[in-house]
């Protein structure tokens, strides 16, 4: 994939930077911006003030630029770890190591150390909390690595959050129990790059309390970095898990050398589909295997995504994965190589049932069938399965293939106003 250098300029340390480029991100202070999408139903704007500057210059130190970063995503303070709805617009350079320095491309041994007595794992996933009202803006190649981010709504609830070009490097983790031991070979990661996610109602076990809303992810990349975990994920778990959340974007993204890219929804007992309310548009899902997304009940729109080289011979996978409730609108998308199906559902509900997913397919290249996707002809609506309260513009698959290719993905310019 083609990307676009970074030119980062002496502005760096100006609380409006401009940055010259070709083609060029523009973030305006206190705006609303326009995303297209779910996200646009909310009330998401940009932080207009507490400008905070995460760079290699401001904190030569990696284990300073780690503690100033994940306090500032937390509060919208360097010095303060505990989670506010203070805003803060942080303006990210360089890699954040989100382990420490426990983790490196050339050694992930760190996990792989298991108590010889009960073979649990000894060391915990690295995640950090984002609060909200916060804008995490990347520039000059920004990179978060071996770690992840969370957004959960607590008692307090989680809004407003926007994301965009950041680059997140090789979440790494273990399973739970060492896979070599015979009893625990079926165990997996638990490690996710970014996850969204609410607090249950444990009195009906089948709600939410607290769910997060108002979020944009945008111009991203989520990979495993050199590690390869295609086959059986030993190390990874979500790329992007949005377990529940209303007013959701993501967008122009892309995704690579992953297995489990999104799961939205973590249980078939969630089926009250405004728990979720997500779109997908101009991602570029490529060396991927599953999940793009894997659904619970929801409305889900996606539209002009590109989505090459999927599955493997031993993991043949598929790129959608409609369950329980789902509701599906699925416009103007590129579906090129798969090991295996497009899509491939897993909804347990009978038909007829308010709870079996709907899906709605238009103008996709190929288009969804019943040769290329299992369960297709049970599932599919000819009229779309809810009102999508937003404005998009759709553009030709075909043409939306190569134009995602080369706009999808973090590394882009920035402008920020």
């Amino acid at each position: 994939m083609k990307k676009i250098p970074l030119i980062f300029t002496s502005l760096l340390f100006s609380s409006s930077l401009i940055l010259a480029a070709p083609s060029t991100l523009t973030v305006k202070k206190s705006e609303k911006p326009v995303t297209n999408g779910w996200a646009d139903n909310g009330s998401l704007s940009y932080a207009s003030s507490n400008t905070i500057i995460i760079s290699d210059e401001t904190y030569p130190s990696a284990s300073e630029k780690l503690k100033a970063f994940t306090n500032a995503i937390a509060s919208g303070s360097v010095t303060n770890p505990n989670l506010t709805d203070t805003p803060a617009f942080i303006i990210l350079s360089g890699t954040v190591d989100l382990s420490g320095g426990k983790v490196s491309d050339s050694d992930h041994s760190y996990f792989d150390e298991f108590d010889p007595a009960t073979h649990q794992r000894k060391h915990k996933d690295f995640m950090y909390n984002i609060g909200s009202n916060k804008t995490i803006i990347g520039t000059k190649d920004a990179k978060v690595a071996y770690g992840g981010l969370k957004i959960k709504a607590e008692e307090h609830g989680r809004k407003n959050i926007i994301i965009r070009n950041i680059n997140f490097w090789d979440a790494h983790g273990s399973t739970e129990y060492d896979t070599k031991v015979s009893q625990y070979m079926d165990k997996k990661a638990s490690a996710d790059q970014l996850v969204i996610e609410g607090v249950e109602d444990k009195s009906t076990k089948s709600r939410y309390l607290y769910i997060p809303e108002d979020i944009w992810i945008d111009h991203c990349t989520f990979s495993d970095g050199i590690c390869v975990d295609l086959d059986r994920n030993y190390n990874h778990d979500g790329a992007l898990d949005i377990k529940c959340a209303r007013n959701v974007t993501i967008s122009y993204c892309e995704f690579t050398n992953h297995d489990k890219v999104t799961l939205s929804g973590s249980s078939d007992k969630f089926t009250d589909p405004s728990e979720r309310e997500v779109t997908f548009h101009n991602n570029y899902y490529h060396g991927c295997v599953q999940r793009m997304p894997r659904t619970r009940a929801g409305y889900f729109h996606l539209y002009n995504n590109v989505y090459e080289d999927i599955g493997t011979s031993k993991n043949s996978g598929a790129s959608l994965g409609p369950g329980i409730g789902a509701q599906f609108i699925v416009e103007n998308n590129f579906f090129g190589k798969h090991a295996g199906k497009i899509l491939k559902a897993a909804d347990s509900s009978k038909s007829g049932s308010e709870t079996f997913y709907k899906i709605y397919a238009s103008g996709n290249s190929p288009e969804l069938s019943s040769s290329n996707s299992e369960g297709f002809a049970s599932h599919r609506v000819t009229k779309k399965p809810w009102e999508i309260p937003y404005k998009y513009t759709l553009e030709n698959a075909v043409k939306a293939h190569f134009n995602v290719i080369e706009q999808a993905g973090s590394g882009a310019e920035v402008s920020i106003e």
